[in-house]
């Protein structure tokens, strides 16, 4: 039997999404993120309708030319991770650290629902 031999090129062809962690407790909401092999500059955290969305792009750990491959399970290229809050969150006081591979971010909960009255426009 012969072995099969495969090119491998690092061209990432899908979205993968990270692992998430997500915490909460009466005051605050914690979310860790894996992003190992990730440098901080290459990760975009945005807020988006009640939800944090993570992005950016992992580069693939493979050796380059031609090889055996026996596994491949790291994910590598863009990443993309939309995680809906589970409550109400201070967006002035979000606090957002990165390290050894762990994205950590923490969001406070609002202290209580801000009431507005909206107008009512007459025809």
């Amino acid at each position: 039997m012969k072995d099969i031999i495969w090119t491998y090129r690092s061209v990432a062809t899908t979205v993968w999404a990270p692992a998430v962690d997500m915490y909460e407790n009466d005051t605050e909401v914690m979310v860790f993120v894996d992003l190992a092999g990730v440098d901080s500059d290459q990760v975009k955290v945005s807020l988006e309708n009640r939800s944090i969305v993570i992005t950016g792009e992992r580069p693939s750990p493979s050796p380059s030319g031609v090889m055996r491959i026996h596994q491949m399970e790291i994910d590598a290229g863009l990443f993309r991770r939309r995680i809906p809050l589970p409550a109400p969150v201070d967006f002035d006081r979000i606090e957002c650290t990165y390290k050894h591979g762990l994205l950590r971010i923490v969001l406070p909960k609002k202290s209580r629902q801000e009431a507005f009255q909206i107008p009512i426009e007459s025809e």
